[in-house]
């Protein structure tokens, strides 16, 4: 059985001017809808999130229409969700009323960032206990319906109707994604993966700190994640029982440069190679940053991403000369940094951890950042400059 499978539609888009890699993001992606749990037993419900990106509109927002048809126990593959000539049509769907204008069996789960899920409790009344349809399952299909455009929760319907004629005649880009979310009284539950670290020519990078990189820099990129994220399961296939343990993929997209493997799998030796911007057709942005964004997934079902913004540094810029660390009594307040050329400092890091929200503090003159939760003790003060780098404070934190 295929779970979670993530099939991405463009409804409509800006005019084609190529085939850019699949792993840029410079325009409406949705990259990953995640739940939470997992996968679900009859009668419980998920939260549901999208990955949802459009660098070509950084402030403007992304409107998300979630729907959701109703699981067939029969695992048959019979929704309007998986109607083909429905997902080709935005006028199917409306956002306004009780399901109003919907297909049959298709209801509205939510409009915005997230939305919930709730499977019948009574989907598997139809087989008698012990059937082996009950513990094999069948699958929740979700439409994540995204529009680039802004819509308040205050919009009228003829607001609505406007706005979704524009989604039609191709005015507004907009994109459908289809998820599947495994149901079963199957014992074995899955969880979504967990992030470890991300490994940087085979070191570990600096938790929450900006990933630095030289124009067109090659760096050999890769995932950590925790043994317990290989979660051994129980596969059950027409010829048998199979005892298996998850493998676990790291898709990778970028809002510039490029990476040699798109998708790669943890712990199978393959990794990715990641030019950063600078060459032909791939210039350094204007503010110097950008963002990468790893999609990790298991092969059952769950999902989780984790996003590095990474910053194009220029050897020929000033170095910050850090003079004073110093640490609140009170951690609700930031550490403040003192010194010079503070302007191209991008990350200060306590230990192998950078400071949380960092920036340069106009009306004082400091740079400013929360110090991370870190356990007991004394840690060195680094910092990562826009003149590339890791530097040496000789300052230290130490966290009571």
């Amino acid at each position: 059985m295929k779970r979670a499978l993530g099939v991405t539609l463009l409804l409509a888009s800006a005019c084609d001017n190529g085939f850019p890699p699949e792993t840029l993001v410079d325009s409406l992606r949705v990259l990953s809808v995640r739940s939470t749990p997992a996968d679900l037993v009859p009668g419980e419900s998920a939260s549901l999130e999208g990955l949802v990106l459009d660098p070509s509109r950084p402030d403007a927002g992304t409107a998300v229409l979630w729907l959701g048809c109703e699981p067939d126990p029969y695992n048959q593959n019979r929704s309007a969700c998986s109607d083909p000539a429905l997902l080709q049509d935005p006028g199917s769907f409306t956002p306004q009323g009780a399901d109003g204008g919907l297909p049959a069996g298709m209801s509205l789960l939510g409009f915005g960032a997230k939305a919930t899920l709730t499977t019948p409790k009574t989907l598997f009344d139809v087989f008698p206990q012990g059937d082996p349809r009950r513990v094999s399952g069948t699958v929740a299909q979700v439409l994540a319906f995204a529009v680039a455009a802004e819509v308040k929760p205050t919009a009228t319907r003829a607001e609505l109707d406007d706005l979704f004629a524009r989604v039609k005649s191709k005015e507004v880009p907009s994109l459908i994604t289809l998820f599947r979310l495994h149901v079963s009284e199957s014992p074995e539950r899955n969880t979504n993966p967990i992030f470890q670290h991300l490994l940087v020519d085979g070191a570990a990078w600096p938790d929450g700190a900006h990933l630095v990189v030289e124009a067109q820099q090659q760096l050999t990129l890769d995932v950590e994640a925790p043994d317990a994220a290989f979660e051994p399961y129980t596969n059950v296939t027409p010829d048998g029982v199979e005892q298996k343990t998850e493998r676990l993929m790291a898709a990778w997209f970028s809002t510039g440069g490029r990476f040699t493997e798109p998708r790669t799998a943890l712990r199978e030796g393959v990794k990715t190679v990641f030019t950063s911007p600078g060459g032909k057709g791939d210039p350094v942005p204007g503010t110097r940053e950008g963002s990468l964004w790893i999609v990790l997934r298991d092969t059952r079902g769950g999902q989780a991403w984790q996003q590095v913004p990474f910053v194009v540094c220029a050897k020929g810029l000033p170095t910050p000369n850090v003079t004073d660390v110093r640490a609140p009594s009170n951690p609700a307040f930031p550490v403040a940094i003192d010194g010079q050329h503070l302007e191209y400092l991008v990350d200060v890091l306590v230990g192998e951890t950078a400071l949380v929200g960092g920036g340069l503090n106009a009306a004082t003159g400091f740079w400013e950042g929360k110090l991370p939760p870190l356990p007991k003790g004394t840690y060195p003060v680094d910092f990562l400059s826009r003149s590339c780098g890791r530097h040496s404070t000789g300052l230290s934190i130490t966290v009571p």
